[in-house]
């Protein structure tokens, strides 16, 4: 038996429960003999879940201080492990011990899953222990700092000092904010872990103590956005790191994206690349919710990003977000982060005691400086602690620099034009406006400082902002003075500059540069466009060779022998097509699948209206239609509308796939998209041998027993031979739906398959009704029960459909179990907002259902069943999950009047109707579903006379029909395929109404209906 399973013996269980793997408690006599069975494991016969939990032991049992490698923990195996495996192919399976074990990933600008590995591990006990008054102290002083990320405390040197050098890095930073915020909340997590070590004992009670004593904090939300200077191996490189918190306020999000934020979600952009979106949850504060699968890291050599949020299909510049960009150029401080990683200052002075000046070869220094290239540039690295100067070659110019004394920040306001993406220095067209931040990120008045500006480079006097009211154009410097602090900056004014684009086509187009002055304006060429100039004119030819449409022009503006604005001018080719990451044309022939949206654009003609249509391929009388307002838009800013229409037919239909169809007059193209980036050949399944159709690409397959017992329903990895992936024999059962875990924007289809010719197969209807009929009559600690709740955490971790599995397609056959379900996957969860916003909506998309139409007396009866089950102590635990999915629908007024029968509501008067009408644009109007619910009474609102929106009336009505559990002859749950239509079209109903015209008339008719019946 390998490790784990004795392990999961030992505690009772199972399978493994979810909890963090330093849970298990695992002694030193136990972590030696998992090492030795992986000293001489074998890649045939080692198990992924003991690589995984090894990963996890080594940060919590041998970790001793350095920034950890995944070599190390290698090397820590020993035995005959370096004759088996590499470094890296045991990291991989560790990577699928942890899909196998559902550990979610760490995710903020990148999936971090070396990070996740280790801290499955809770602490570093051996080294904490060996330092335990430093880190004692350190804690302390990140309690008082109350942080939300790590950079609110890890840019503070007094506070990073108490550490020993050896812990100054990121993942003892990650951690020890870990056991803060359970500090802070009180939650207790990492208390047995603590006190399981007597010398940690006096940590954890210390922490308390501190805790109790310290006042809410209230934190300035300026995103601590920094530049990273990496080196490793060898090598060096320079990345952006983003500082966004998990949570904000509706105060503090407003503070970075520049305008109030009421909406109930903003989709975050880098140069067309979703970030993140900003999801307000029930509490009205916003989560920071990251979506970049693409692993991609923004580097120096993009210039500064393009950042922009996407809401209710408005694009809305975010100015600023990013403030500075390193300068290869000219000397820039550097502050020490850890072992090899170094921030990028703003400015000449850095508070840590270690700093870091690096320069180009026109400048020198007394001091040894070691040779560096980044981006094929040859530079030098100075550290240093105190003071230096550094000058250039010529002598004409001098830098200081200074370590361990307050900073503080600033910002120049920027006024890029819109036809300019994006640029190497912040640009003005007057006198700059200069803010000024303290090292907490809070505004300073502006009597406490002072600026001053003159040409760059020049020996001109400084002169005081204040006093300039007209500014030439041309490259600045900034001087401003804080007390005893000097920092500067550079900005250019580029005054009335303007560029006018012209002729614009797919393969062509001219820009008119206006008002150059004495500037001299370059667009560069490059192997993909040819460019000809003429009087200030530019003639831009696009070589078709290699099909791909450049995503900006590089360009630069200056004069003469003076500093360059170098920018990224918007693409001007313009035509009906959508391009990918790098700007290649996507054939309409070429398979796209949800899984690989990221980065994707339609590019439109400006003065031509461009009209995106989308429908699903199997129900095509409903149809969402835009008008592409933007020159460029993400395709995966539609992605609700795509889910919402793709979940109109059933999501495991091969079939099923939604049509982006673009249209500029007579001219049109049409894109398809499906569920899934893969499909399984299952040929050979009775020789338990499976293979991707058409793809040599490399995913990771599990397989899921099926029609089997719910202790024996587990995540079984295939092993792979060549092309082919080898299903495991196994007792447990012959038949699996085979999955896979999202990878780099490739998913598997869910397929299933049999192993054993002799298998007898049910009709699907007539199984899920099997399965709705042993729901309806067992109770919660029942098989069955515990079979839709290992089948519900498999979906969410691997986010296939819940429809793969037959138990939870059951569920919406009909109230009273859906009412059960939605009680019983709640008490189970361990994170109530997700399952209640995320987990919960995507459910009921798939399935094609809503919790909220259960009958008021099922729900009774559910919450009854659910307190016997749990115990009656945890009623208002169970009322409040009902109370929150009702708030985060909007329905408030719903669950009150659960409460309360005899409570008032608006009635649904004619003029809503006409209101209703003349919010929803004629195409949408066209475009509804031809089905529409029966009802049993109109309730005194007048749908005879406004047929055209039928379905968007009888909707809600039927659902407060089915609320109040009236309509016996034509019920919204269970029946046919025109049953399901028929929910489907009632989901699609609520989602114009709420999402795109911001009404409230489905609810508003929802408790007219309830309240008259």
């Amino acid at each position: 038996m390998n490790f784990f399973s004795s392990l999961l013996n030992k505690h009772n269980l199972q399978k493994h429960d979810g909890r963090s793997l330093w849970k298990y408690f695992i002694n030193e006599e136990e972590f030696i003999d998992l090492r030795k069975r992986l000293q001489f494991a074998r890649p045939l016969n080692i198990d992924s879940r003991d690589v995984t939990l090894y990963y996890a032991l080594w940060w919590k049992k041998n970790y001793d201080g350095g920034i950890p490698s995944k070599q190390e923990v290698f090397d820590s195996l020993g035995g005959n492990s370096q004759y088996n495996f590499t470094e890296q192919t045991f990291y991989k399976i560790a990577i699928e011990g942890a899909e196998v074990l559902g550990i979610k990933w760490i995710k903020r600008q990148n999936t971090l899953r070396f990070k996740t590995l280790l801290l499955q591990g809770g602490l570093p006990l051996k080294h904490i222990s060996e330092n335990q008054g430093k880190y004692k102290d350190f804690l302390e002083a990140v309690l008082e700092e109350q942080p939300e990320t790590v950079e609110d405390f890890i840019f503070k040197s007094h506070i990073i000092d108490l550490l020993p050098k050896s812990s100054q890095n990121d993942m003892v930073y990650e951690n020890c904010l870990e056991i803060v915020k359970s500090i802070l909340n009180n939650d207790g997590e990492f208390d047995k872990l603590l006190e399981s070590e007597e010398t940690l004992k006096e940590i954890s009670s210390s922490l308390k103590v501190k805790s109790a004593s310290i006042s809410k904090k209230t934190r300035q939300s300026k995103p601590k956005n920094y530049w990273l200077l990496r080196f490793d191996n060898g090598e060096c490189k320079i990345n952006l790191r983003l500082g966004l918190a998990d949570t904000y306020t509706q105060e503090t999000l407003q503070d970075i994206l520049g305008f109030s934020a009421t909406a109930k979600e903003y989709q975050f952009y880098m140069d067309d690349n979703l970030i993140c979106v900003f999801r307000r949850m029930i509490n009205n504060s916003y989560k920071t919710d990251w979506y970049n699968q693409q692993n991609k890291e923004w580097h120096i050599s993009e210039g500064l990003p393009y950042t922009y949020v996407i809401c209710d299909d408005e694009k809305i510049e975010v100015s600023d977000f990013i403030q500075v960009l390193p300068n290869l150029d000219e000397p820039s401080l550097w502050s020490r982060l850890n072992d090899n990683e170094w921030r990028l200052m703003k400015g000449n002075s850095a508070p840590t005691k270690d700093a870091a000046v690096l320069f180009p070869n026109t400048w020198k220094s007394n001091l040894p400086t070691f040779q560096v290239t980044l981006y094929t540039n040859s530079l030098q690295w100075m550290p240093f602690e105190g003071e230096i100067t550094i000058q250039s070659v010529d002598l004409n110019d001098e830098c200081i620099f200074l370590t361990d004394v307050a900073s503080f920040d600033w910002l120049i306001q920027t006024q890029r034009p819109n036809w300019m993406l994006k640029a190497n220095l912040p640009i003005v067209k007057t006198v700059p406006k200069v803010f000024v931040f303290d090292e907490n990120g809070y505004d300073i008045s502006s009597n406490r400082f002072k600026v001053y500006c003159r040409k760059h480079n020049s020996k001109d006097l400084w002169e005081d902002l204040t006093k300039i009211t007209f500014i030439k154009t041309g490259c600045f410097d900034l001087k401003i003075v804080k007390d005893d602090l000097v920092a500067y900056d550079t900005f250019f004014n580029i005054g009335n500059l303007k560029a006018r684009f012209k002729d614009q086509s797919i393969h062509s187009a001219s820009i008119a540069i206006d008002n150059l002055g004495y500037f001299t304006c370059k667009l560069n060429e490059s192997n993909l466009v040819e460019i000809t100039e003429s009087n200030s004119c530019y003639s831009l030819k696009l070589n078709t060779e290699y099909s791909k449409i450049p995503t900006s022009i590089k360009g630069s503006i200056g004069n003469a022998g003076k500093k360059k604005l170098y920018f990224d001018l918007r693409s001007p080719f313009q035509g009906m097509i959508i391009t990918d990451s790098e700007g290649q044309i996507i054939p309409e022939d070429q398979k796209l699948s949800m899984a690989n949206l990221y980065g994707m654009r339609i590019l439109s003609t400006s003065d031509k209206e461009t009209v995106l249509t989308i429908k699903n391929s199997l129900k095509t009388d409903v149809k969402i239609t835009k008008i592409i307002k933007e020159s460029t838009q993400p395709v995966i800013s539609f992605k609700d509308e795509i889910v919402r229409l793709f979940y109109l037919a059933d999501a495991m239909d091969y079939r099923n796939t939604v049509s982006l169809e673009l249209s500029e007059g007579n001219l049109k193209k049409t894109y398809r998209i499906s569920g899934f980036s893969h499909t399984l050949d299952v040929t050979n399944q009775l020789k338990r041998q499976v293979i991707l159709y058409d793809s040599n690409y490399d995913l990771d397959l599990f397989a899921v027993p099926v029609n089997c017992k719910a202790k024996d329903i587990d995540i079984i990895p295939l092993s792979r031979n060549d092309e082919q992936y080898i299903i495991p024999n196994t007792d447990i059962s012959n038949q699996f739906i085979i999955i896979s875990s999202k990878k780099e924007g490739n998913q598997l289809m869910p397929r299933f398959v049999k192993t054993n010719e002799q298998v007898l197969t049910v009709d699907s209807k007539e199984r899920i009704e099997n399965f709705h009929k042993e729901l309806s009559i067992t109770e919660f600690k029942d098989d069955i029960w515990q079979q839709v709740l290992r089948y519900f955490k498999i979906c969410t971790q691997y986010e296939v459909p819940f429809s793969t599995f037959d138990q939870l397609r059951a569920i919406s056959r009909s109230s009273e179990v859906a009412a059960k379900a939605f009680l019983f996957l709640g008490i189970n969860q361990i994170d109530s907002v997700e399952y209640i916003q995320n987990e919960i909506p995507e459910m009921e998309k798939d399935l094609g259902f809503c919790f909220h139409w259960v009958a008021k007396e099922h729900w009774k009866n559910s919450i009854q069943e659910a307190a016997q089950f749990i115990g009656d102590e945890y009623f208002s635990n169970i009322l409040e999950l009902i109370s929150n999915y009702m708030i985060n629908n909007g329905l408030q007024s719903l669950f009150r009047i659960m409460i309360d029968s005899n409570l008032n509501t608006e009635p649904v008067l004619q003029s809503h109707i006409i209101d209703l009408r003349a919010k929803l644009e004629a195409t949408v109007l066209s475009e509804l579903p031809r089905n529409s619910p029966k009802i049993s009474s109109d309730y005194n609102i007048q749908i005879e006379h406004h047929s055209q929106v039928r379905l968007l009336i009888q909707s809600p009505i039927a659902v407060a029909e089915s609320i109040n559990n009236i309509q016996q002859e034509f019920p919204i749950w269970g029946g046919n395929e025109k049953r399901e239509v028929i929910r489907r079209n009632i989901q699609y109903s609520q989602f114009l109404c709420n999402k795109y015209q911001k009404i409230d008339f489905y609810n508003k008719t929802v408790l007219h209906a309830l309240t008259r019946s």
